[in-house]
């Protein structure tokens, strides 16, 4: 990601954000469509599950023109998300998760560009949440 991804994530935001009810539905559509096995850990008040997602969302967009808000907030993300011990390819699935339902809700409402500048944030973001085992060192 560079300073021109960036710009167009934040700079489209607003039209995402404006359809964030949708596109949070969608994104757990498509997370429980491929990962039917995560589904019941999403038993409590979904409602609320899904207001924080799109605060998250909301704050990783702010967060990309700082490097280090950027990561510290991936490192958050981590940690909230590390009981969940979620695998290289859980993450992967979930960032397909997120593009696809993206797709979906913003369907020629969004450049080319800025489809692209959104999926390689969002592979940045969960690639870095990608829990990793413990070393031991000595």
């Amino acid at each position: 990601m560079d300073s021109y991804d960036i710009a167009l994530v934040q700079s489209s935001f607003s039209r995402v954000f404006a359809r964030k009810a949708e596109l949070t539905e969608r994104f757990y559509t498509h997370l429980f469509t491929c990962m039917p096995e995560v589904e019941p850990l999403f038993r409590g008040d979904f409602v609320k599950q899904k207001e924080m997602f799109a605060t998250m969302l909301a704050s990783t967009v702010r967060s990309l023109s700082n490097y280090q808000s950027f990561t510290q907030l991936a490192q958050i993300l981590a940690q909230s998300h590390a009981r969940f011990e979620l695998t290289e390819a859980q993450m992967t699935n979930a960032a397909q998760s997120l593009m696809a339902a993206l797709r979906d809700v913003m369907a020629g409402k969004l450049t080319p560009e800025e489809e692209a500048a959104w999926t390689r944030a969002i592979i940045k973001l969960t690639s870095m949440m990608v829990t990793r085992p413990a070393t031991n060192a000595g």
